[in-house]
């Protein structure tokens, strides 16, 4: 089991409600309430209860982490599939306007912002199942609606819709953490983790050559066709993993056995529904401004995703203006930064859970032993970028800019990785509220860098102007270690209790 606990409740004005979710309690009130806790308070039966995620057979929780891998590439392949296509796209829908062609891709990573803000409160109230097959559901309509749309405007407005329902990615940590004890989690945390990063990267590749071949639409309606089929898997196989949702069901049982009302689940929280909604939905934005740690570490992960998307979102018309490539040539370069997110993936599968495992012995484990590997990413993601901006700027032999790419890739997953690994451990049952607000900082840089990108590299050129990113990437160069050393303090002292 858990050397650490994982809770975070919130402060409340309420004393009994604070004393209630945070685990403290009066002597007077223990004593005045233990017959009535022991009888009516229903949580697991011990720790090998085989109701509780973390006792399910590896097999199983290996096959939901494929499941949820296996969704989240789809839907990450589909947001760049069209970055390739969009001069088709415009053709066909008779514009000229290159506000479009931004669009196409920064509009969907809007709508990945606004969604988890969403999800991630209803997966705590409605559980993650519901929450995950409906979002998925709605995918594939959207996906469809895109694949059929008449117009510029309608297609925008569906993309828009589609990246509301990819939001959902902001369950998969929280997933993961429901599954394994935390000496256990980083390995399966780095591979889950692996797939919104890599899709991305494959997604141009593959939208070049399938347009090409048979039509923008079909990047679509294939979207559609393999989110579907793997929708099919989650209805077979998916099963509740939210504990709190779980011991709700569980106690509703024994309501409905043996007659009494009085029994309630150890999470339990006594709200009418507009109040426990309002609370839930507000959730991840208090978090965000209420912890420095989330707000800080938020930042961090949206200034590196930022910075890929000013990649994905400029290396086509790069190697096509500068070294002569074709579309679907300039689309293979992609896979360089593929190449650099696995080995930043191998990184993270080596030492995450390594870190705590050897924290563990001493006595001392802390959320914060996740982050180690982000010190490497931090010192590899500013020599990368100026290595790809000279390389390319001086008209270097096209490997070399791809070499960069690769290494930037092995910087930004030793980045993203670690960070959610650390979110899920220390903030545990409202891990998604704190997994969601980083999530809408990292969507809504995705989404404004790649517009300015072009005018600075129009200004400064691409040597310069990825000297500015690289800069600007220096500066966040101390925040692990700020937080490794006083992160916790931190978290401790801020509006958010958190407990270990």
């Amino acid at each position: 089991m858990e050397s650490y606990a994982t809770e975070a409740p919130e402060i409340a004005s309420d004393p009994a409600k604070f004393e209630k979710d945070s685990g403290f309690r009066s002597l007077e009130a223990e004593s005045a309430t233990q017959d009535r806790v022991d009888r009516h308070v229903v949580d697991f039966d011990g720790p090998d209860d085989p109701e509780n995620p973390l006792n399910w057979s590896n097999t199983r929780k290996w096959c939901l982490v494929g499941l949820i891998s296996a969704m989240t590439l789809v839907t990450n392949l589909a947001t760049l599939m069209c970055a390739p296509a969009a001069p088709l796209i415009l053709r066909e829908f008779s514009s000229n306007n290159q506000l479009y062609q931004t669009l196409l891709v920064s509009i969907w990573e809007l709508g990945e912002a606004f969604g988890p803000l969403f999800i991630a409160p209803l997966s705590e109230i409605y559980g993650r199942a519901p929450v995950y097959n409906a979002v998925n559901i709605l995918f594939c309509i959207f996906s469809i609606a895109g694949a059929v749309s008449t117009n510029m405007h309608m297609f925008i407005a569906f993309r828009f819709l589609n990246g509301i329902t990819v939001g959902a990615i902001v369950l998969n940590p929280c997933i993961v953490g429901d599954l394994f004890v935390t000496e256990r989690r980083g390995n399966a945390m780095a591979i889950e983790g692996i797939a919104p990063l890599i899709g991305p990267v494959l997604g141009p590749v593959i939208g070049g050559y399938v347009s090409q071949a048979i039509g923008w639409r079909w990047l679509f309606w294939l979207a559609a066709i393999f989110a579907g089929v793997t929708e099919i898997g989650f209805l077979a196989f998916f099963r509740e993993t939210y504990k709190v949702r779980i011991l709700e069901r569980k106690a509703a049982r024994l309501r409905k056995v043996t007659g009494d009302d009085s029994y309630r689940s150890v999470h339990h929280v006594t709200h009418t529904i507009m109040g426990f909604l309002t609370v839930s939905v507000m959730r991840p934005a208090r978090m965000l401004f209420l912890s420095p740690v989330i707000f800080l570490l938020g930042l961090y992960v949206a200034l590196v995703y930022a910075y890929t998307y000013v990649l994905l979102t400029t290396m086509t018309e790069v190697f096509e203006q500068r070294y002569g490539f074709s579309t679907g040539s300039a689309s293979l370069t992609f896979l360089g930064l593929g190449i650099g997110l696995t080995a930043g993936l191998l990184l993270c599968q080596a030492t995450l859970d390594r870190y705590v495992s050897r924290a563990q012995t001493r006595g001392a484990m802390t959320p914060e032993q996740r982050l180690p590997p982000m010190i490497a990413g931090g010192l590899v993601i500013p020599a990368a970028l100026l290595w790809y901006g000279w390389t390319v700027q001086a008209r270097a032999p096209w490997t070399a800019p791809v070499v960069a790419t690769a290494t930037l890739g092995f910087g930004v997953a030793a980045t993203v990785l670690p960070a959610f690994s650390y979110l899920v451990d220390a903030f545990g049952l409202h891990s998604a509220s704190a997994v969601a607000a980083t999530i809408c900082l990292r969507c809504v840089a995705g989404a404004a860098f790649p517009l300015v990108a072009p005018s600075l590299y129009d200004r400064l050129g691409v040597g310069w102007g990825t000297s500015v990113l690289a800069v600007v990437a220096l500066v966040f160069l101390p925040v692990p270690l700020l937080l490794m050393r006083f992160g916790e303090r931190v978290r401790l002292r801020s509006r958010l209790l958190v407990t270990y």
